[in-house]
């Protein structure tokens, strides 16, 4: 028989707005809580696949544009390191009346 856990907080989905979910519940320390997912790994729609043969692909967007600081300190906070972040600097052009911009 499984051991009945029991929790004030259940957060479903270890993706951004999960762990968001419980990055702030144990700021404020007041409530029992615990995080599942049906992924052995977090992420949710921001995490990246890896084939059997190497190659990467994205599950969800992983483009942030944010400019809310708490947002942004969460995610420098748990990202800290250059070589958590893969950045690369875009170049598109749009075609408009025959003429690239």
């Amino acid at each position: 028989m499984s051991k009945q856990i029991e929790v004030d907080v259940l957060v479903i989905g270890a993706g951004p707005t999960g762990l968001g979910a419980a990055k702030r519940l144990n700021q404020i320390n007041d409530h029992s809580w615990m995080i599942v997912d049906s992924n052995e790994v977090p992420g949710g729609l921001a995490s990246t696949d890896v084939t059997p043969e190497g190659f990467l692909y994205d599950v969800g967007g992983h483009v942030i544009f944010s400019h809310y600081k708490y947002f942004d300190d969460c995610i420098n906070e748990a990202l800290p390191n250059e070589t958590d972040w893969y950045t690369h600097q875009r170049i598109s052009y749009v075609r408009c009346k025959e003429q690239w911009v």
